[in-house]
């Protein structure tokens, strides 16, 4: 123990100070404790709420989809709904049933309307211009025109469907405004529907209003329930329809391929047509609907184990008259999945038949690549629909006849992508502001197992992207 030394004034132990203070100097030091301890929570307070909004900005990831119409950026849109909300998309199925009869009653009018013109036509011009291997000069058989009666009923069931799915019915409106329908010989099954319009809603509530109250009235589900037992009825004739030699002949002497067009169920109408049928994720991922004017699509994952939690994903139109409206998205996304159609390469634009849609696909990546605004957002190529390219591919169409410049290269599916690739990417590397990183595949985003490994890759691709923008990186 320590020991004072003789003369020395100190003690031990020292007098705290806290006994020797007055009153007043207790009152203070209390005060500044006090006020210690506040700025320290506000401090300790600051930090959390930075954190949690590093956290919220982690988990919200904002996605533009671009490119032309017609290039599956809806395809794209529900593989993500599908990857990320398969409850929410599984409860969604069986309102896209009536687009899903829709696309293929639309499909089979077509032909129908093909077949009656084109009969015109040769009764006019008389049959002494037959071509050998083409339907030209040939009549429709007598079994082929029956067929067609029996099919007559659908043209009835179409207005119907439009009805539904419009709600025109609901609304009393009567100008269509939501509506539009039209048959085109490149686009026969398309169906357009104006934003903010609300029909899956509409029809998820008029079915849950008719279960929940029991209703025995002329509703939207009794009408739905008709037209299914019709498209029962006339299953088998549709099927019979589509496999008629003289209608697969008609159709290419039209240069019309309704397969390769989005929207297309007349291989499978014994199986949609059934009274019972529900829609498979496949099914819902085939359906044509088309949306005029942008819509933001905002889809909660499900699993616990996803690092982005919410994903709120603009699809714009791609016609060339809704391309305008591509600016007001591109100041805050985190990153834009442009898609390119590589079938696309002997098509022409539906609204303007001079550009080819090849050609207009690389002048809109050219564009969104050079845009300054989009410096520092992530590019995410999709050169799409590569199951098509190769069918016409083999099918004999020569992919040189379009595109000169790939000159006497083998015409098979593999060096024709790899060249588009390579053009795409040459383009993306000149015409950037600054040096960045691309992501490009090459996808057929009907194949729900390929698209959903390249969305997972993607959904790193953000989330890196994600981190690096809140400073945890």
């Amino acid at each position: 123990m320590p020991v004072a030394k003789k003369g020395s004034r100190t003690q031990w132990p020292p007098v705290s100070a806290r006994d020797s203070e007055t009153s007043v100097e207790t009152r203070q030091r209390l005060n500044d404790e006090e006020e210690a301890k506040r700025i320290s929570d506000e401090i300790d307070r600051q930090i959390d709420q930075e954190r949690q909004q590093k956290s919220k900005a982690v988990a919200a990831a904002k996605i533009l989809l671009l490119g032309q119409a017609e290039s599956g950026k809806s395809t794209v849109l529900k593989n993500f709904q599908l990857l990320f909300a398969p409850k929410a998309f599984a409860l969604e199925a069986e309102v896209w049933r009536p687009i899903i009869h829709l696309n293929l009653v639309r499909s089979v009018n077509f032909i129908i309307n093909l077949l009656s013109r084109s009969q015109s036509q040769r009764d006019s011009i008389g049959s002494n211009h037959q071509r050998k291997g083409s339907t030209a000069g040939a009549t429709v058989s007598p079994e082929l025109r029956k067929l067609c009666a029996r099919l007559a009923p659908l043209r009835q069931v179409e207005e119907n469907l439009i009805t539904i799915i419009s709600g025109r019915s609901a609304t009393k409106s009567t100008d269509g405004s939501q509506f539009q329908s039209h048959y085109n010989p490149t686009n026969s099954i398309e169906l357009s529907i104006r934003s903010g319009s609300g029909w899956k809603q509409a029809l998820s509530l008029v079915r849950k209003s008719v279960e929940s109250s029991g209703s025995s009235t002329r509703s939207v589900d009794h009408e739905d329930a008709q037209i299914r037992r019709i498209l029962a009825a006339l299953g088998d004739d549709i099927a019979t329809l589509w496999k008629d030699d003289f209608v697969q002949q008609s159709l290419k002497d039209s240069e019309i391929a309704l397969q390769e067009q989005p929207g297309f169920f007349l291989d499978q109408a014994a199986r949609v047509t059934q009274e019972d049928y529900r829609p498979s994720p496949d099914d819902v991922l085939k359906a044509r609907v088309t949306t005029i004017g942008p819509e933001e699509h905002t889809i909660i994952a499900e699993s616990g184990s996803q690092k982005a939690k919410q994903w709120t994903i603009y699809d714009v139109g791609g016609s060339r008259g809704q391309r305008a409206a591509w600016a007001q998205f591109f100041d805050d996304v985190n990153i834009i999945i442009f898609l390119a159609p590589m079938s696309g390469f002997n098509q022409v634009l539906a609204e303007d038949e001079s550009v080819n849609r090849l050609t207009d696909s690389l002048r809109l990546w050219q564009l969104i690549c050079s845009n300054k605004i989009l410096a520092d957002v992530e590019f995410v190529l999709f050169l799409n629909k590569l199951d098509i390219l190769d069918a016409k591919l083999k099918s004999g169409v020569q992919f040189s006849s379009f595109v000169t410049s790939y000159k006497d290269k083998p015409n098979e599916t593999k060096p024709v992508a790899r060249y588009l690739l390579d053009v795409f990417t040459s383009l993306h590397q000149q015409h950037s502001p600054r040096r960045r990183r691309l992501h490009p595949y090459l996808t057929c985003a009907v194949d729900t197992k390929a698209t959903s490994s390249v969305i997972f890759r993607i959904h790193e691709v953000i989330l890196v992207k994600l981190l690096g923008q809140t400073n945890i990186l």
